[in-house]
């Protein structure tokens, strides 16, 4: 993973060195291994490289210093790149990178996992390549199959290059959006970055929140989707699209924006994918997602909470013959799930590391954390996964997989899911399985008793949903967000499933654990989140993910021969859990006064000061006012 910024302006004499180190500053964090940066002047098809103090020290010979304002060449494109570092650790990976024949440059933030496989097929087409590096293979690729490329690429990416041959500019990225690709548009032209800092104040003008969104998310939790930020002027690049620039085009809304990926339209009945079969079928593509994401030249380490999500990439990656596998726990005291962790010892050999909360250093952190993130965030537990990655980073690692996705690829948040996947089960005629599942689920534990009835009774109260593949919106007052909030009962349970993917918890977690990760650097690769993974999972057959009591029941047999029981049938499930009320209950000095500054921008109603109140009934939208309290605090949040 890297950097990756850039400018589109609308005429040469528009163009500022300014621009560039606006924009190249806050990218730093993101790629501390080399630097370069080109102008490009598209009337006359130039291009110039240039060097900054952090290239690598290679190459300073063979550009011009961007400091050299003499040197500089009109232009009215800039491609700015900071990298990390991951394949092809030499300087032939450095960037921005040309084709062979020149006619592409590109800059590139992401992994290409499957870049060997495709390397062979240009390969046969006569391509004849420089370096190791994924870049190149993406490069090569784009102009060769120019956007038949997009669909081929396993892996995950923001990339902006320029096309000489078809003079554009093209923006794409990744199908879930695990890369960052913000845009801000300007008088002046398009200003690009995989950071929301670098486009804070380009313009002439700073950004300015976006209340109704701060606002959605106080309430609900939600954002980041619907390409949306918490700044009015900051929006994201959609997920699984690119967007064409041609000459003479400098606004996105005259770009021509494509998707080139959708998720699968409905999912299989049992009958035409049987549960033997899917099992077998969803171990393999399982496996060779895992294994496709331990390609790195740097070393790779494990995060490992104990659950099954995590515990299966561990037992996969083992089962696969892969060596010196290293993973990290943590132990909370509260919830202590270190010795679920340890059960995979059972089965495999691993470097098994435990690391102790770091919660006590949180607000030693708690500013230049915020800053960070870039946008208030949901939980504190973020700076747990924050800390437990950067001492990974300390003891050698660089690249981080983890079993993130696990729930919303398979339907793991059973009380979510499962009022609507009942009434799927039952239109499908298998009464008799979703009532077997019901009861083995209500009366397995107590606690799953009462879970369960709780979700019932408020199942009781849904209307039926409506067909279709895209969540629908409420036209009802309040926010995209609250709006979004209230119309999830009334979606089938296919909705439901694109809700979690498209619109729930997953693109917020995507953007703040990679502003977090890259801050350290890291690279986070989560395999349930490969692509075939995704349409496999949506399209598996209801039945083969609550049966007899068990969510996620295909991924259980599919790793059941490689797991410790106690981890294959568990039935708890924390992660890395977070004690909300004793954190903020100690921490009552530093949080209280932010409920004053969240009330002070209108943010709050007068009720939602009362600490002790919120503390008592919902400490965790208390944290989510905090939250944005310390991001206007933070002054990335100040008009």
């Amino acid at each position: 993973m890297c950097g990756i910024a850039g400018y589109l302006v609308t005429h040469p004499d528009r163009a500022s060195p300014a621009d560039v180190e606006k924009l190249l500053a806050p990218i730093r964090i993101r790629g501390p291994d080399d630097e370069g940066l080109c102008l490009v002047d598209r009337e006359r098809r130039q291009l110039r490289p240039y060097r900054t103090d952090r290239t690598v020290k290679s190459l300073r010979d063979r550009f011009d210093h961007f400091a050299d304002e003499a040197r500089h060449i009109p232009h009215d494109l800039a491609l700015i790149h900071t990298r990390f570092s991951i394949i092809d650790l030499s300087d032939a990976g450095h960037q921005p990178f040309q084709s062979g024949d020149a006619s592409v440059v590109a800059i590139f933030n992401g992994e290409i996992y499957n870049y060997l496989e495709l390397r062979e097929e240009l390969e046969a087409k006569g391509v004849c390549f420089r370096s190791s590096s994924d870049t190149e293979v993406l490069v090569e690729g784009y102009r060769v199959w120019k956007d038949r490329l997009w669909p081929k690429l396993n892996g995950f990416w923001g990339v902006a290059l320029y096309d000489f041959a078809d003079e554009c500019l093209v923006l794409s990225r990744d199908r879930l959006g695990v890369a960052p690709l913000y845009y801000r548009q300007t008088p002046r032209g398009l200003f690009f970055s995989s950071r929301i800092h670098s486009l804070a104040s380009v313009g002439g003008q700073p950004a300015e929140p976006d209340f109704e969104a701060v606002s959605g998310f106080i309430e609900t939790s939600l954002k980041d989707f619907g390409g949306g930020t918490c700044f009015a002027q900051v929006n994201s690049l959609p997920p699984g699209s690119v967007a064409r620039f041609r000459t003479g085009v400098h606004e996105f809304e005259r770009a021509e924006c494509s998707a080139y990926w959708t998720p699968p339209g409905r999912r299989l009945r049992a009958d035409e994918l049987p549960l033997p079969e899917a099992v077998e079928r969803y171990r393999d593509t399982f496996f060779g997602a895992v294994d496709l994401r331990m390609r790195a030249d740097v070393k790779v380490a494990f995060e490992l909470s104990g659950g099954l999500d995590s515990s299966s990439i561990v037992a996969a990656a083992s089962a696969l013959g892969h060596q010196d596998i290293t993973t990290y726990t943590i132990r909370v005291p509260e919830a202590d799930e270190e010795p679920y962790a340890r059960a995979i010892l059972d089965k495999h050999t691993v470097d098994y590391r435990v690391l102790l909360e770091p919660e006590e250093t949180f607000f030693s952190e708690a500013s230049s954390f915020t800053a960070l993130i870039e946008e208030p965030y949901h939980s504190p537990n973020i700076y747990t996964n924050f800390k437990m990655r950067r001492e990974m980073k300390r003891e050698g690692m660089d690249v981080v997989l983890s079993g993130s996705g696990g729930d919303e690829m398979i339907a793991g948040y059973e009380t979510a899911f499962w009022p609507r996947a009942r009434d799927d089960l039952i239109a499908q005629g298998q009464r008799t399985h979703a009532l077997t599942h019901e009861w083995a689920s209500r009366f397995l534990t107590p606690k799953r008793a009462l879970v369960f009835l709780y979700g019932l009774a408020k199942s009781a109260l849904r209307v039926p949903g409506a067909g279709g593949t895209e969540p629908q919106r409420i036209p009802e007052p309040g926010s995209a967000a609250e709006r979004m909030h209230r119309g999830y009962p009334a979606l089938s349970y296919y909705e439901q499933r694109l809700y979690h993917l498209q619109v729930g918890l997953l693109p917020y977690y995507l953007r703040s654990n990679d502003h977090f990760t890259m801050a350290i650097p890291m690279e986070h690769r989560f395999p349930f989140l490969d692509y075939r993974m995704v349409e496999l999972g949506l399209q598996m057959p209801t039945a083969h993910l609550f049966k007899n009591g068990w969510s996620k029941y295909v991924l259980r047999k599919a790793m059941a021969p490689y797991l410790p029981e106690k981890i294959t049938w568990r039935r708890d499930k924390m992660g890395f859990p977070f004690a909300y009320k004793r954190f903020m209950e100690k921490n009552r000095a530093r949080l209280q006064p932010l409920l004053g500054v969240v009330k002070a921008m209108n943010l709050i109603e007068e009720g939602d000061t009362d600490y002790d109140a919120l503390l008592q009934h919902d400490a965790v939208r208390l944290w989510r006012i905090c939250s944005t309290g310390m991001w206007l605090e933070s002054g990335m949040g100040t008009p």
